[in-house]
């Protein structure tokens, strides 16, 4: 991949994560995570990290930013779960009451 190739392919990259960490696409953060480490990697073995180390420092920034999200969505959903398992209990006793009862 040539030297502009790959700094589109970046900035493409970067442009498609802010989208859709805005959005909260997990499923397209997911792939894009994917193509990220697929990317790393190649420019890592062609030893053309440094030279993209700007693009990759803001990658990094953006991507911390989407796991600081994503560690949030994790904890609101864990916190949904809780009470909807708290509230079950206690319909279910209500049931049983009303059940008892009939």
């Amino acid at each position: 991949m040539s030297y502009s190739a790959t700094a589109k392919a970046l900035a493409q990259l970067q442009q498609q994560f802010s989208q859709a960490a805005s959005s909260q696409d997990w499923q397209l953060l997911r792939q894009l995570d994917r193509q990220l480490l697929k990317l790393v990697q190649q420019l890592s073995c062609q030893g053309l990290k440094p030279q993209f180390a700007a693009e990759l420092a803001g990658l990094k920034q953006q991507y911390q930013s989407v796991l600081a999200m994503a560690k949030a969505e994790l904890g609101r959903s864990e916190a949904k779960m809780q009470q909807f398992n708290q509230n079950k209990a206690a319909v279910v006793a209500y049931r049983q009451t009303l059940d008892g009862v009939s």
